[in-house]
C-alpha cells in the first residue's frame, strides 16, 4: 500500500491513533495491515519526541505489541495436526473494537450531556382560593346534624372494616382438648378397648378431629393409655387400650386448652 502523508488531528491515548491511522488508510478493522500502519504509527510517535511531547508508556506499549505481530506475521509458523493457525492480530483487533464501541457511545453521550441546559420551566402560579362565604341563616340545628352525619359516614368508609366484618369469612371453630380428653378417656374405661379410627366416628369438621388427635397424644404422654399394633393387621388403624390407672383433676387441669 503506497504511503500516505496527512496531517492526524488530535488523539487520546494509543488505540485512538491506531483507529484514526486506520481510517485515514481506509482500511478494514477485521483486516489490518500492520506492516504499513506500524510505519505510520512510528511516525507519528517521532514526530512527537520532536515537539518535545511526552510519550507515555502506554504509546511504547502498544509500539511493541504491534512490533510483536509483525515479526509474527513475517516468520511462518507450521501448523501441527488438530490445530488451527490462529491470527496474531486477532487479541488487537478485538481490543480496536471494543474501544470504538465505548468512544461512539462516550460522544453520543456528550451530545446529550447539556439537553437540557437550555430548556426552562415555568413555576406554577399560586392560585389564591376566594374566601368562604358563611351562610349563618342556614346553620339550624338540624343542617348541623345532617352535616355531622354525614362526615361521620365518610369517616367511617375511610377507616378499615372492623373484624366482626370477616366473621362469616374466615371464622373457625374452638374445640377444647380438655373436653376430647375427658371424652376418650370416658369410652376406653367404659368399653375397655377401641379402634383408632373409631375415634374419630361422627366428627364432622378439621378443628374436632385436630382435637381428638391431640387429645390422643396428650393421654399417650400422661401414660394414661397404649396403642397396641400386634394383634391388629391394619397398622393404620391400631387399637388403642387403657393402662391401669385414673385421670386425676390435677392432671385434667394441667392439659392445655
Amino acid at each position: 500500500m503506497e504511503q500516505l502523508n496527512f496531517k492526524l488531528e488530535s488523539f487520546e491515548g494509543p488505540l485512538d491513533l491506531l483507529l484514526i491511522l486506520i481510517k485515514k488508510n481506509k482500511v478494514n478493522i477485521y483486516d489490518i495491515p500492520i506492516s504499513v500502519i506500524l510505519d505510520q504509527y512510528l511516525e507519528v510517535m517521532q514526530n512527537m519526541q520532536e515537539m518535545d511531547l511526552e510519550i507515555s508508556s502506554e504509546f511504547l506499549v502498544l509500539a511493541a505489541t504491534l512490533l510483536q505481530i509483525k515479526s509474527k506475521m513475517l516468520l511462518p509458523k507450521p501448523i501441527e495436526e488438530g490445530e488451527e493457525n490462529q491470527d496474531p492480530r486477532e487479541e488487537l483487533i478485538q481490543r480496536l473494537v471494543t474501544y470504538k464501541k465505548i468512544k461512539e457511545a462516550s460522544e453520543l453521550l456528550k451530545e446529550r450531556q447539556n439537553i437540557g441546559a437550555s430548556m426552562f420551566f415555568k413555576a406554577p402560579d399560586a392560585i389564591e382560593r376566594p374566601p368562604a362565604e358563611w351562610n349563618y341563616a342556614a346553620l339550624t340545628p338540624e343542617n348541623i346534624r345532617l352535616a355531622y352525619q354525614r362526615a361521620y359516614t365518610n369517616m367511617q368508609r375511610r377507616q378499615p372494616p372492623s373484624k366482626h366484618s370477616f366473621e362469616g369469612i374466615v371464622g373457625h371453630e374452638k374445640v377444647s382438648i380438655r373436653q376430647k380428653v375427658i371424652g376418650i378417656w370416658g369410652r376406653l374405661k367404659k368399653r375397655g378397648k377401641i379402634l383408632f379410627l373409631d375415634l374419630f366416628h361422627n366428627i364432622k369438621t378439621k378443628p374436632e378431629a385436630v382435637a381428638s388427635f391431640l387429645a390422643v397424644l396428650e393421654l399417650i404422654k400422661m401414660k394414661k393409655i397404649t396403642v397396641d399394633y400386634a394383634n391388629n393387621s391394619d397398622i393404620h388403624n391400631p387399637k388403642i387400650l387403657p393402662l391401669d390407672t385414673e385421670l386425676s383433676e390435677n392432671e385434667f387441669e394441667a392439659i392445655e386448652n
